[in-house]
């Protein structure tokens, strides 16, 4: 039997574009082989046991309306699981090749849409390479999926065996939980005084910019704080051009840092008064800067806005498949040079969102795309996409090692996709005790994506030297 979309998938399933695919992507490293027979055990019986990895998606007769969810009569896992091997040394370089190749290849709408490749021939060990729409659900589903498939040290599945989505485990955020979180959760709680009208008013705004003078006049039942977001987001202009914005290929490039010790990370953040997100964010930005500068790019007053997505859900729902996530604005202050001073602002930036209402109103935005026709949603994507130079994610993994199919798991990255005109997506993952930065860039705007994690080094470095004055 079909099931409806919600509106927030429906949304994502439409932004699909061939130089920008609305996949999520994730690789695991190993460093002894895995075998083809065991992992596709694994799979079958713990991912497939969510069933939107059994069903595709169907689209209305008329065209016109919300996709549905449907099981696939022709469901065969080895449609979706490959085994592929890197060429000659098998290294870091071939393997970031190689998924570079398979990031770019749209995923076929016939059948459910993910898929895994087990990547033999790395560095004497294997790598397996996971490709998941986001109309299936967002990143922070999605991370916990992945990681059901995987077990603690002693063998045990690390949700439970019976019952995962009822255990409380460890709860990956994108921004951490705290005063933001729990700001976003009541204020969503409280969306339902506002109904419908606001998704209205929403879409207005999107199609229409001007609007929000009007809205503010003529609606008192929508609270200020909301009317007052919609129109910074609808006014904000557009991301200043440098070498990051640019005409997109379909080519996209992709790479990740060598771990980084987490407790390196922490004793930075507690010397510096500031979150570990905070240094995180600082540092990305002074690599940036660097590249920029590297680039010829001015960069006296510049600022880059990065696109970052905010878990909604409540404690315990994480296994809850489906888009439950907001974005907002994150302007980088890539036009300082100093890293303290640097990290100072963006503390105070972040600081400030953290208490904005900016991510409910952006939330209530998505769903009020999802009502609308494919175009109209992929131009409102293509306007907010304007307004930024990236997507950044920083998800805080487990801290204990696991393990796969009796393999361990000695490295864990994924990759945000991007919408519209946005080129590049920085990615930031901790686990084990380690944190690693991930990039994926489009090759005719950044064909070097290993340069800004080099930079990124560079950075951190200079940051940490403080701790020794």
């Amino acid at each position: 039997m079909a099931r409806t979309m919600t509106n927030a998938d429906n949304f994502w399933l439409h932004m699909d574009h061939p130089t920008n695919l609305m996949i999520i992507t994730g690789i695991m490293e190993f460093k002894k082989t895995l075998a083809y027979e065991e992992v596709y055990t694994v799979l079958e019986n713990r991912l497939c046991a969510f069933n939107r990895f059994k069903q595709r998606v169907v689209m209305p007769i008329s065209g016109i309306g919300i996709a549905s969810w449907e099981l696939d009569p022709y469901f065969d896992i080895r449609s979706h699981f490959h085994r592929v091997a890197l060429p000659g040394a098998g290294g870091k370089k071939e393997l970031q090749e190689m998924v570079s190749d398979l990031m770019s290849i749209p995923m076929d709408r016939t059948k459910p849409l993910w898929s895994c490749h087990l990547i033999e021939n790395y560095n004497k060990g294997c790598a397996l390479f996971f490709r998941l729409h986001h109309c299936i659900a967002d990143g922070i589903a999605l991370v916990y999926v992945l990681l059901s498939t995987t077990d603690t040290k002693d063998g045990k599945p690390l949700f439970g065996e019976k019952s995962p989505r009822k255990k409380k485990q460890w709860l990956p955020s994108i921004i951490p939980h705290g005063p933001f979180m729990t700001n976003v959760a009541g204020i969503i709680e409280k969306s339902q005084v506002i109904g419908e009208k606001l998704l209205k008013e929403c879409s207005k705004v999107i199609a229409n910019p001007a609007y929000v003078k009007k809205l503010a006049k003529n609606t008192s039942s929508l609270p200020l704080d909301t009317v007052a977001v919609l129109g910074k987001l609808a006014m904000m202009p557009s991301d200043p051009k440098t070498s990051f914005r640019g005409r997109l290929g379909v080519r996209k490039c992709v790479a990740w840092s060598n771990p980084i010790p987490l407790k390196k990370i922490k004793a930075l953040s507690k010397f510096l008064d500031a979150t570990i997100n905070d240094v995180l964010m600082a540092t990305v930005t002074g690599a940036l800067r660097r590249y920029l500068l590297s680039k010829g790019d001015k960069i006296t007053k510049t600022e880059l806005r990065a696109a970052i997505p905010v878990n909604i859900r409540k404690q315990g729902a994480a296994f809850e498949l489906g888009n439950k996530f907001s974005l907002v604005f994150l302007a980088l202050p890539v036009y300082i040079e100093d890293p303290v001073a640097r990290l100072q602002e963006v503390k105070k930036r972040m600081d400030h969102l953290k208490q904005s209402q900016d991510a409910f109103v952006a939330f209530m935005v998505l769903n009020a795309l999802g009502l609308s026709s494919a175009n109209i949603a992929k131009t409102a994507s293509n306007f907010f996409a304007n307004k930024a130079s990236m997507a950044m994610t920083n998800v805080p993994g487990p801290q204990e090692a696991l393990y796969l199919a009796g393999k361990r798991i000695e490295n864990f990255i994924g990759w945000v996709p991007r919408t519209g005109k946005v080129g590049m997506g920085i990615s930031i993952f901790s686990y084990a005790g380690k944190v690693v930065v991930g990039l994926v860039t489009d090759e005719r705007l950044v064909p070097d994506p290993d340069t800004i994690l080099e930079e990124f080094e560079e950075e951190l470095h200079d940051l940490g030297s403080h701790l020794k004055d």
